[in-house]
């Protein structure tokens, strides 16, 4: 049996902001050369691991589209969890994603084992436990949608994350690991039996990831082999308004600067015409700007 691992799909009508081809277009063009790619390697089973829909609403026509993708290639079977994107306040009732799994088309994964070829599959939405597996001395696959990095925090102050060392180390009753929610692409151990895979978003959809390059991993669970397949991708000044991006980048870094700047000179101890007195002083405002602004000043106390 072989399996197909992905990322976070985010699927959606509208254009994230900077992008400038046909965002759906190309997002569903994705999509169904993994299916093509499940069938030509012969894969049974495509594992999606959250954030399946941006939202848990989507317009009928991308509906249609989607069911006819899946149904076309119905020989092969869709599992998957649920992502913070695809609920409504962390309910799955009236979604999207709901009505999929009502249907069918996508099989939702959770702590009661779903065995295929005597091989053991669980899931762990979006802030819900990691199972246990019943059978640790089976083989175990897990889907979840979490924070997991590969080796390090995104950003400074980033609190909520596991590093990929220490969610195998925890879970180490299960020989797969298949990660969403970072849309960073990265894996983490050499081979099957310690492993966790996170393949990161499906598309580019902010100015971040300039250098992000979509991959999609297939697992043969006779050979134990991993194989990875880069999704085929526009260069990025062909499908992102590179130039507006770091303008507005620019203008954003400049007002944070301003902004420093006010509240480095400010003193909460005095009062509010005093700070105003100041930093007029400090940005060498004209005389005729601080004359307007005394006067107003003087007629706010005067009562008028």
């Amino acid at each position: 049996m072989k399996i197909l691992c992905s990322g976070d799909w985010h699927i959606r009508a509208t254009n994230p902001r900077y992008r400038i081809d046909n965002y759906y277009e190309t997002l569903m063009g994705k999509i169904r050369w993994i299916f093509e790619l499940a069938a030509k390697e012969g894969c049974e089973i495509i594992l999606q691991p959250g954030d399946f829909f941006d939202s848990p609403d989507q317009a009928n026509y991308v509906i249609r589209e989607l069911v006819s993708i899946i149904r076309y290639y119905d020989a092969i079977r869709l599992f998957s969890i649920y992502g913070q994107h695809d609920t409504r306040y962390r309910k799955i009732f009236n979604t999207t994603l709901g009505i999929f799994e009502e249907m069918e088309l996508v099989y939702i994964l959770g702590d009661t084992l779903y065995n295929v070829d005597g091989v053991n599959f669980y899931g762990a939405s979006y802030g819900k436990e990691i199972p246990v597996p019943t059978h640790p001395d089976e083989i175990n696959i897990l889907i979840v949608h979490k924070m997991i990095v590969k080796e390090f925090q995104l950003w400074w102050d980033q609190t909520d994350y596991i590093s990929a060392r220490d969610m195998l180390k925890k879970y180490d009753t299960y020989d797969l690991i298949i990660s969403g929610d970072n849309h960073q692409s990265f894996t983490y151990g050499s081979k099957f039996g310690s492993m966790l895979i996170n393949c990161g978003s499906l598309m580019r959809t902010t100015i971040t990831q300039r250098d992000h390059k979509p991959m999609v991993y297939i697992v043969d669970m006779d050979t134990n082999e991993v194989t990875k397949h880069e999704v085929p991708i526009r260069p990025i000044d062909e499908v992102m308004n590179l130039e507006l991006a770091d303008e507005i980048k620019e203008r954003n870094e400049d007002l944070e600067a301003f902004m420093s700047g006010l509240s480095s000179n400010y003193d909460a101890e005095l009062s509010f015409e005093k700070n105003l007195t100041s930093l007029m002083k400090t940005n060498e405002t004209s005389k005729e700007i601080r004359s307007i602004a005394e006067n107003i000043i003087g007629r706010y106390y005067a009562g008028n």
